[in-house]
C-alpha cells in the first residue's frame, strides 16, 4: 500500500470541531455530533492530517461488536478520496485492534466503501436488514495480522 502524505494520530478534544466539520461536509442524513463528541472524548477516534489539516477520521469501538473491535465510521473529505487515506486509516485501526477479528459495516448503496473493503481483503460476514429501510447493511471483518491479539 502506498502511504499518502500525512499522519494518523488519536484525536483529542481540541480536534472535535475539525471532526464535526469533516462530518458536516460529508452528510449522510444523520446528525452525529453527540456520537462524535462522545467518541473523541473516549479516545476512539483516529484522525488523518495532511500538513496539519484534518482530512479524514475513523471511529473504532473497542470490543463494540459481539466482543470484537468494530469500525463504526470512516470519513474522508470528498476532495481527498481515492488517495489512500481511508486505506491508511483502516490499516492503523487494524494495527491497534485488541481482538483477533475487527468488524465494520456499510450500506449496500455505499459501493465505494464496499470496493475499498474488497481491495483491502476484508471478508463479507453477512447482511442486516431493518437498519436503513431499503438499503441493507453489509458486515465485513478482517483478521489481525498480529500474533499477540487477545481472543
Amino acid at each position: 500500500m502506498t502511504k499518502p502524505m500525512g499522519q494518523v494520530r488519536r484525536a483529542t478534544q481540541g480536534d472535535l470541531d475539525a471532526v464535526l466539520n469533516l462530518d458536516q461536509r460529508n452528510p449522510v442524513g444523520h446528525e452525529r455530533s453527540e456520537l462524535l463528541s462522545a467518541r473523541v472524548r473516549s479516545g476512539e477516534c483516529l484522525l488523518f492530517e495532511r500538513e496539519g489539516k484534518p482530512v479524514g477520521y475513523l471511529i473504532m469501538r473497542s470490543r463494540g461488536f459481539f466482543g470484537r473491535d468494530f469500525i463504526e465510521l470512516l470519513v474522508v473529505a470528498a476532495q481527498d478520496r481515492r488517495t489512500g487515506i481511508a486505506s491508511r486509516l483502516l490499516h492503523e485501526a487494524l494495527s491497534q485492534s485488541l481482538t483477533r477479528e475487527t468488524f465494520t459495516s456499510t450500506n449496500e448503496s455505499n459501493v465505494a466503501m464496499i470496493a475499498l473493503l474488497h481491495k483491502r481483503d476484508w471478508t463479507f460476514s453477512g447482511q442486516l436488514e431493518g437498519i436503513d429501510e431499503g438499503d441493507p447493511e453489509f458486515v465485513f471483518y478482517k483478521r489481525a495480522a498480529r500474533a499477540a491479539i487477545r481472543p
